[in-house]
């Protein structure tokens, strides 16, 4: 968690390294981290178009209940 005089802390990524960190990552490492970043993109994506299939079936379901008016 980096804090600042003055404001809020705030939380660093843990998948991230430290920018406070000067010793070199290996290749190896950063496959790594670039593999985990893709896994994590690929789980969001999944998750928003469950999100969005969702709000549909909800917009589906009352336009259902006007009609039925």
């Amino acid at each position: 968690m980096t804090t600042h005089p003055k404001r809020v802390a705030t939380p660093q990524s843990p998948s991230l390294p430290d920018r406070s960190d000067t010793k070199p990552v290996s290749a190896t490492v950063m496959k790594l981290q670039l593999t985990v970043m893709q896994h994590r993109i690929e789980t969001l994506q999944q998750q928003l178009v469950a999100e969005r299939e969702r709000r549909q079936a909800v917009i589906d379901r009352y336009e259902r209940l006007l009609a039925e008016r």
